[in-house]
Order: structure tokens, then sequence, then C-alpha cells
């Protein structure tokens, strides 16, 4: 990958953790369509601290395996310490960066969430992902389109937060866009009629949903100042409105458009 603008480490850790707590509905209610079960062989890319990839475990239990494959180490060891706390062994963290991933017809499933958006060649990426598949098995994707965030009333700060995040990752490499595109990045790479679902979130009450720009903002601080999108003091400001915006219990966010992409081969 090139450089990943969120932050790692355990704070990143515990971001990944309300993503997971506010987005895992829809996926556990993907990968049951896309036909996840028991005893398979699973990989999840990009894998974070490794929340999906357990409940992955768990789906796939007793005889099916996961392996989570991310370059952060202090996600893995939070990841391999609550393995250990929930009792679940059919799974293993490996630290590897996904420019260096390769394998051929090894697993049942080969999956990734929010991470092509990343990647500066993603229909590279995919290619090695469908040439990882087994026949019979399938190729799973999840990425937003950044485009579709919005919120009401207007807030400085949200308006900050998009226009800054979507630099800050063409800067370093990424596409904040790159939900929207999937489906074409599959045909470039060889993998014909994927099925599709899409997704946009909207919340009110939802106290994790709500607050995701704002974590998102403030995870993505540092790379934004290196790209140059903004000043510290641009961004301080930016994170105190929006902070303010998020804990109006009158605002409403509505989420990015989520494009739920997978095929069998």
């Amino acid at each position: 990958m090139d450089r990943y603008v969120i932050r790692g480490g355990q704070a990143g850790y515990e971001r990944l953790q309300l993503l997971a707590r506010v987005r895992w509905t829809d996926t556990s209610a993907l990968l049951q369509r896309a036909g996840v079960a028991a005893g398979m062989r699973c990989i999840d890319l990009g894998c974070g601290g490794g929340a999906v990839t357990l409940e992955i475990a768990t789906m796939i239990a007793p005889d099916g395996h996961v392996r989570g494959i991310d370059m952060d180490e202090v996600k893995l060891d939070l990841a391999r310490a609550a393995a250990a706390t929930r009792g679940i062994e059919n799974v293993e963290f490996r630290a590897l960066n996904l420019n260096e991933w390769h394998e051929t017809g090894a697993y049942d499933l080969v999956f990734c969430r929010f991470v092509l958006q990343h990647v500066r060649h993603p229909v590279e990426m995919l290619g090695r992902m469908w040439a990882a598949v087994r026949p019979g098995g399938v190729i799973i994707v999840e990425d937003p389109d950044f485009d579709g965030w919005c919120c009401h009333p207007p807030n400085d700060g949200f308006d900050f937060f998009l226009r800054a995040y979507s630099q800050a990752i063409a800067h370093w490499g990424g596409d904040h866009a790159s939900g929207r595109k999937l489906y074409s990045y599959f045909l470039e790479a060889g993998i014909a009629h994927p099925e599709m679902t899409v997704l946009q979130p909207v919340y009110i009450a939802d106290v994790d949903g709500k607050t995701l720009p704002l974590s998102t903002l403030e995870a993505s601080g540092e790379a934004i100042l290196d790209a140059g999108v903004a000043s510290r003091k641009e961004l301080d400001d930016a994170v105190v409105r929006l902070k303010e915006f998020t804990d109006d219990p009158r605002s409403l966010i509505s989420g990015p458009r989520i494009f739920q992409l997978w095929a069998r081969r």
C-alpha cells in the first residue's frame, strides 16, 4: 500500500472498533448473502484491528480458517489478544504490506473492506485478489464513495472534513470516490458479472455512527497536515466546529455511499 492516511496504533485500533460496531450489521448480511459458511478457508486483506476477521472466524467455525493481513503490528497484536480473550482459535494474523501479497488459488473467500480507497493501483490489487480465489470461491469487496457524505444543517467543520480528507487521500495515492468505480475495476481485472448492492446510512441518535466524521478527521489529521492541505489552526478549528455539530441532538449526518461487490469463480 501507499501511505495509509488514518493513524494506526492503539488510537487507530479504537477507531476501527467504532467503525466495526457501526458497519457490522451490513457487512454480516453481505457475507451471508455471498455464501460465507462453515469450513471455508478465508483471507481478510487490510484487516486492521481484526474485528471483521474474528467475526468471519465464527461464521466458518469449527473447521474453517481465516487469515488477517495488515501492516500495523500494534493493531495485529491487539487483534491476537482479542482472539485469545474470545477463545477463537481458527484465526491467524500476519504483518505484511498488501503490495507484497501474492497467492494463487488458496482461498474460498478473499475479502477486503474500506481498503481499496487507499491503494494506488486498485485494478492490479483486484487481479491479485481474484487469482487467490479457488474455483467455487468468492471475492467480496466493500468500499465507500465519500462524495455521498452530507449533513443538515450545513456545517463548516463537516465541509472541511470532506474537502481535507479527499485531498489528503489523493495526495498519498488513494481515491476518496473509489466505491462508485468498483464495478468497472472488477471488469478491468477480469472479474465478469459481479453482483452489487449500495447502502447509505443516516445518523441522528446513533452516537457511534454520528461520530465517524469527527473520528476520521482527527485520525487523518497528521496526513492532512503532511500533505499541505491545511494548517494546524485550520484543522483544529474544524475539529471544534465538527464536534459541536456532532454533539447537537438535532443535527443529521448521512454517511458515504457504501458499494458492496462480490463474484464467484
